[in-house]
C-alpha cells in the first residue's frame, strides 16, 4: 500500500471516529462555492409566449446570498426580457428576480436540491436596455397602411378593423402597449417569467450529484443526514 493510500485510509478512519463520537457534526459550503456551481451555466434563454410574435426571457447573473438568520437560499437574479413582431423589436427591458428556496438532500439519489421555490419580488431596470415602441408603430405591423390611411378615428377605431383579421389573444396583447407602460407589458409576461424561474430551480439541471471520489462528499454519502442553510452556510450535516 503506498504512502498515499495510508494517509487516506487514515483520515477516513479519523473522520468516521470524529463523526461516530459527534465531534464532527456538519460540513460547510459557503455562498462562494455555491456561486461556482451556477456561474457556468449562464447566460441561458427561454423563450416566452407573445401572441403573433416572439419573445425571449434570457437570465444573464445569479447573486446568491443565505442571510444568517434565516433557513435558505436566496437568489437576485437579472434577466432581460426581449419581444419582437415581425423582425421588430418592440418592447426590451432588463428585470431583477429575488428567488428564495430550501436545499434538500435525497438520500436515496444522492442529490442535493431545491425545494418551496418562491419569487418574493420582481421589478423592472429604468436604464438604457430598455425600449417600448409607441402603439402607433406598433399598429402599422398588423394593419396595412393603405387601412389606416382611411381611419380617421381613434386607435380604438383601428383595433376594430383589427378584429377581422387578427386573434383575439393577439388583438388584447397589443392593447397592453397602449398605455405606453413598460411595466404593465413586464406585468403581463410576469406570470411566464416566475414559471420559468420556478421550473429551472427545480430541474435536474439545479441539482447537484454527490461526487462519491470526493473525500468530503464520498464521507457524507455514507454518513450524511440531511442539508440546510444554517447560520449563513450551506450546511451538510451527518
Amino acid at each position: 500500500m503506498s504512502s498515499q493510500s495510508i494517509k487516506s485510509s487514515f483520515r477516513l478512519l479519523l473522520a468516521k471516529c470524529l463523526i461516530y463520537l459527534k465531534r464532527l457534526k456538519h460540513v460547510d459550503y459557503s455562498v462562494e462555492d455555491i456561486s461556482q456551481l451556477i456561474e457556468p451555466h449562464l447566460p441561458t434563454s427561454f423563450p416566452i409566449t407573445v401572441p403573433r410574435g416572439d419573445g425571449r426571457f434570457t437570465l444573464s447573473q445569479a447573486k446568491i446570498t443565505m442571510p444568517f438568520n434565516s433557513n435558505y437560499i436566496q437568489g437576485e437574479l437579472l434577466g432581460g426580457i426581449e419581444v419582437t413582431y415581425l423582425g421588430n423589436p418592440i418592447y426590451r427591458a432588463h428585470v431583477i428576480l429575488v428567488v428564495q428556496a430550501k436545499p434538500y438532500y435525497d438520500i436515496n439519489t444522492k442529490n442535493v436540491l431545491l425545494t418551496d421555490i418562491s419569487i418574493t419580488d420582481i421589478q423592472m431596470l429604468n436604464d438604457e436596455y430598455a425600449i417600448l415602441k409607441d402603439t402607433t408603430h406598433l399598429i402599422s405591423l398588423f394593419v396595412p397602411s393603405p387601412v389606416l390611411s382611411m381611419v380617421a378615428g381613434t386607435m380604438k377605431t383601428a383595433f376594430n378593423i383589427m378584429t377581422g383579421t387578427t386573434a383575439k389573444e393577439a388583438q388584447s396583447y397589443l392593447q397592453v402597449y397602449l398605455s405606453g407602460s413598460k411595466q404593465k407589458v413586464l406585468e403581463y409576461h410576469k406570470p411566464q417569467i416566475e414559471s420559468i424561474i420556478v421550473k429551472l430551480a427545480a430541474s435536474e439541471d439545479m441539482q447537484y450529484s454527490l461526487d462519491s471520489n470526493d473525500f468530503e462528499e464520498g464521507l457524507f454519502i455514507q454518513y450524511g443526514k440531511k442539508v440546510v442553510v444554517e447560520k449563513g452556510h450551506l450546511r451538510f450535516k451527518f
